[in-house]
């Protein structure tokens, strides 16, 4: 009677789902390889052919604290990098978040083609509410009418940084 007990419960457990198979792992909520094409269809629309602009999805801990992305850029070889938050780190919504990276990607993109610009201190809070403008603005031509501003997900600001670096943050200044 044990061993038929025995036998019972070692099929009953292998038929439960074992979840950590990779075959039953969900797949990411976004990929390496969608990143690249956002990048590179933003970068074409904007007109920043001329840079070689890598993008990489980064956790928290690759981040300042509280931002949803990072650029750093150098213009003498017109090079720049893009981090943008890893899905695993977001307190958005599954749904909510492949839109909110892309439009990362978009936000640093405008800092890049802005880099031009004298930059000083007193400049980035305008820079940035600028910046934002623009992509709500790009984004909204994009999406369509179904569409809803990421200001209401994430409020964005530029903490003061080096000339070369902006972040997307999800705090807005006080």
């Amino acid at each position: 009677m044990k061993l038929a007990v025995l036998m019972i419960l070692g099929i009953s457990a292998s038929w439960g789902d074992s979840g950590s198979t990779p075959d039953k792992a969900s797949p990411p909520v976004i990929t390496q390889a969608q990143v690249d094409v956002w990048t590179k269809s933003w970068q074409r629309r904007l007109d920043l052919g001329e840079w070689k602009i890598t993008t990489l999805i980064v956790r928290a801990t690759d981040l300042r604290p509280d931002t949803l992305g990072n650029l750093r850029w150098n213009s003498d070889n017109k090079t720049a990098v893009i981090k943008v938050l890893n899905p695993l780190d977001y307190d958005l919504p599954a749904s909510e978040i492949p839109t909110d990276i892309e439009y990362t990607v978009l936000h640093e993109l405008i800092h890049l083609q802005l880099s031009v610009l004298p930059h000083d201190t007193t400049s980035k809070l305008a820079e940035e509410k600028v910046v934002n403008r623009i992509g709500e603005a790009l984004f909204q031509l994009e999406k369509g009418a179904a569409y809803h501003s990421r200001l209401s997900l994430a409020k964005n600001y530029l903490k003061p940084r080096g000339g070369n670096e902006a972040n997307r943050s999800k705090s807005a200044p006080q």
